[in-house]
């Protein structure tokens, strides 16, 4: 490694379960999320609601972080809702550290994390002529925040860091001022206004201040046709299988992500066991 990155996951928590394929595979990836940060790149630090803590502590991922920092989510929980603004932290988290990466507790790395250049840095781009980023217009923002009417590409925020500190608080205070009293539009996808808030307005804000968007991985998702343009990164994300609800996926990823944590990391059969043990 040449360099340390900083990470920062960023949680807090949301109620409502998911199926239990996809949770028997969450907490393994955290773990290996954690894992490989510290081997690929720097260290990695959590921000966190105090619940998120006192759960990690209980199985043993909290004392994995680098630096942990719980913040008290009672001013934001009568404005937002946590369903719908379930990465809310992130925003969060660019404005409390907006020089560490932001990566996705869902995500892990598989080599050595290098950032070129001098831009905001994406995990990788989406195209932005999908029905879901269409008439952005339309979307309901009673905050008159700063939209475009569309994008050609959006950067995705599963990683990202903004190009300095100055834009990373912009991108947050637009975020929070979106999401404020302000979690979806009727008949628009659930997701839209959370993705909205961070990566439309990361991108938006980014090429207007005049940096490049930094597509870290080099690659290109369609979420119209759900499959890769350009790719796949080469980066571990489970968002497309707890989006797209794929079983046969979550049993292979399973797989996949303990074998890695098995042979790259020594993490023995009794410690995989024990993260699901209570699911």
């Amino acid at each position: 490694m040449t360099g340390k990155l900083r990470g920062l996951h960023s949680y807090w928590h949301v109620p409502g379960e998911r199926p239990l394929p996809y949770r028997r595979l969450a907490l393994p990836t955290w773990l290996l999320g954690v894992l490989s940060w510290q081997r690929h790149a720097g260290p990695i630090d959590l921000l966190a609601d105090q619940p998120t803590a006192d759960w990690l502590d209980a199985l043993g991922l909290l004392d994995g972080y680098d630096r942990v920092e719980v913040f008290d989510a009672t001013e934001f929980d009568g404005r937002y809702r946590r369903a719908e603004c379930f990465a809310l932290p992130k925003l969060l988290g660019m404005a409390r550290h907006p020089g560490s990466v932001l990566v996705d507790t869902d995500a892990f790395l598989l080599g050595e994390l290098r950032l070129e250049g001098t831009g905001s840095h994406f995990a990788h781009l989406e195209r932005g002529d999908a029905p879901f980023y269409a008439r952005l217009h339309e979307v309901a923002n009673p905050a008159g925040v700063s939209l475009p009417p569309s994008l050609p590409y959006v950067g995705n925020t599963a990683l990202f860091r903004a190009a300095d500190a100055d834009l990373a608080r912009r991108i947050s205070a637009a975020g929070l001022a979106f999401l404020d009293g302000n979690p979806g539009t009727p008949g628009r996808d659930a997701a839209l206004h959370m993705t909205v808030a961070e990566q439309v307005l990361a991108t938006h804000l980014t090429a207007e201040a005049g940096h490049e968007v930094v597509n870290v991985f080099g690659a290109l998702w369609s979420p119209h046709d759900r499959h890769w343009e350009v790719g796949p990164p080469a980066f571990g994300h489970l968002w497309h299988l707890k989006r797209y609800h794929q079983p046969g996926g979550l049993a292979a990823a399973y797989a996949r992500v303990s074998r890695i944590l098995r042979d790259e990391y020594g993490v023995g059969e009794a410690r995989l066991r024990e993260l699901v043990a209570d699911l």
